[in-house]
């Protein structure tokens, strides 16, 4: 059996809800983003979040973030139901 190194704790049985998933003081904050650039192809989709100026001359990707098509029609299931639970809870109409 091979040992995990010293800085590594053993690997325990994750739970219902998933992994642990750390992120980065530095990332913490989040980004504002108020637009999106979606590119697809046959094997990677790249999602693009934008910040656009507030005279709209000017735009910056804030994140981008590329995937695989599986994981793309996952996201999409996701943001559905959210959408969903989002629209039924504050009476927005659809």
């Amino acid at each position: 059996m091979t040992e995990l190194p010293p800085d590594l704790p053993p690997e325990e049985p994750l739970e219902a809800s998933g992994p642990v998933v750390a992120i980065p003081p530095d990332q913490f904050q989040g980004r504002w983003a108020n637009d999106v650039q979606l590119a697809v192809t046959t094997h990677e989709v790249t999602l693009d979040m934008v910040r656009i100026g507030p005279m709209g001359q000017y735009g910056e990707v804030v994140s981008r973030v590329s995937f695989s098509p599986l994981l793309f029609a996952k996201l999409v299931d996701i943001l559905n139901e959210a959408w969903e639970d989002y629209v039924e809870a504050s009476g927005v109409p659809r």
